[in-house]
């Protein structure tokens, strides 16, 4: 295999036996025998789960591929295999350089040792000497941040720390191929942001990373390529933009078909718009407020949003999308798609909608305020807007606009 490329995972297959009753699986292990013996057809006591069915990539030295899928998809069991962890059935895996993984929650860890225990226990499996170990330790410590914890046995942390520590060790191990599960997502949101920005620096430092995701938007902006998993099998693979949209009109399309809408009230409205500041934030939305919730077609929308810094900001960028009350996404409008990357803390914001194209009806809003590239969200607030589009009808009593939106035209 050449030394550009990373990982190679050639027609990877992995079966499962499932059985029925513990006793199935011994009367599997005898009984097949002895009726071959006595000339009889042998009978199978369990069923056969495909987890992987013939799947095939590289990742190109330095690439970072992204993992998309529902949930079952195969998308840790493929992650497994290529760590060595889990054999697959048919096909093989080869690797160059050392390999560093999350995978599942405190995998690799000895719930009844110390932190500290674990950290030496890990390095070591990853290759690293006690001398490299001790040289290293004070910075794995730093950046797990899990302070007096590191000395009390692991079974006493939360899922959280317990992702920390993991993560702190597997990048700090100088690995050639990293390899991410989704379990970063349980970390805190300051944890998840200093993880990615990490990722980034060892990325460019010539680090192949292999990263699984039920985030859209951490596959577009953190990766190469992406791969989509469906049942077992390889559904695409290739630029990541393409596929994260065709995952995600499939995904939008089962949500509209399975959606019923809500009849509760208790959507926020511009007035209530105030909400208690989550402290670990580096940055929080604390209020956002519509200057009106009724508009007429063709009216200004004017949305003002202020927000709280907890320290000097790195760069950001703010978003609403808008809804429809059938959970349809209508219009997305974010500082980053509009090339502006604010880094500066401005408190008070404010989103300008001119002449809006909305057809009547009824619309909920979410603001997100994200990382520069979109990955994750330093705050975010979920339908916390509501405001109408009223109606307007011809001479004639016709209504001037049916369907999605607004058109501006001419009769010519």
């Amino acid at each position: 295999m050449s030394s550009e490329i990373s990982i190679k995972a050639e027609s990877i297959s992995k079966n499962y036996q499932i059985y029925n009753q513990p006793q199935d699986r011994l009367k599997q292990s005898i009984y097949p025998r002895l009726r071959q013996i006595i000339g009889k057809t042998s009978k199978q006591y369990y069923r056969e789960f495909s987890a992987l069915r013939d799947i095939s990539f590289e990742v190109g030295r330095g690439e970072t591929v992204g993992i998309i899928g529902r949930n079952g998809s195969g998308k840790s069991t493929l992650l497994q295999i290529v760590c060595g962890t889990v054999n697959p059935s048919a096909g093989k895996v080869r690797t160059n350089g050392r390999i560093a993984a999350l995978l599942e929650l405190g995998s690799g860890f000895n719930p009844e040792f110390t932190g500290q225990e674990n950290v030496y226990m890990n390095a070591a499996i990853l290759g690293l000497t006690k001398e490299e170990i001790d040289s290293r330790f004070n910075d794995i410590a730093a950046f797990a941040d899990i302070g007096q914890f590191m000395d009390q046995p692991v079974k006493t942390y939360s899922s959280g720390m317990v992702a920390r520590l993991a993560f702190s060790v597997a990048i700090q191990v100088d690995p050639d191929v990293l390899i991410v599960d989704e379990a970063l997502s349980v970390g805190d949101m300051a944890f998840q942001e200093k993880s990615f920005t990490r990722m980034k620096k060892i990325r460019d430092l010539g680090t192949s990373i292999l990263f699984v995701s039920h985030s859209t938007s951490a596959i577009r902006n953190f990766c190469d390529r992406a791969i989509w998993l469906d049942n077992g099998k390889m559904r695409a693979i290739g630029e990541r933009l393409s596929i994260c949209d065709e995952y995600q009109k499939e995904m939008e399309h089962e949500i509209r078909r399975d959606f019923h809408p809500m009849t509760s009230n208790k959507i926020s409205t511009a007035t209530d718009g105030e909400r208690v500041e989550r402290n670990n934030c580096t940055i929080s939305v604390v209020a956002i407020s519509l200057d009106k919730n009724t508009y007429r077609m063709g009216e200004d929308i004017k949305i003002d949003i202020h927000l709280r810094f907890k320290e000097n900001p790195p760069v950001y960028g703010v978003g609403i999308i808008v809804y429809d009350l059938s959970g349809k996404v209508v219009t997305i409008l974010n500082t980053l798609r509009d090339d502006i990357f604010l880094s500066e803390e401005k408190e008070n914001l404010i989103l300008l909608i001119k002449d809006n194209h909305f057809a009547p009806g009824s619309y909920n809003a979410t603001i997100s305020v994200s990382d520069e590239q979109g990955m994750f969200s330093y705050d975010k607030l979920d339908s916390c807007l509501h405001f109408e589009v009223e109606m307007e009808r011809s001479s004639r009593g016709l209504a001037k606009v049916d369907g999605m939106l607004r058109c501006e035209h001419e009769w010519m």
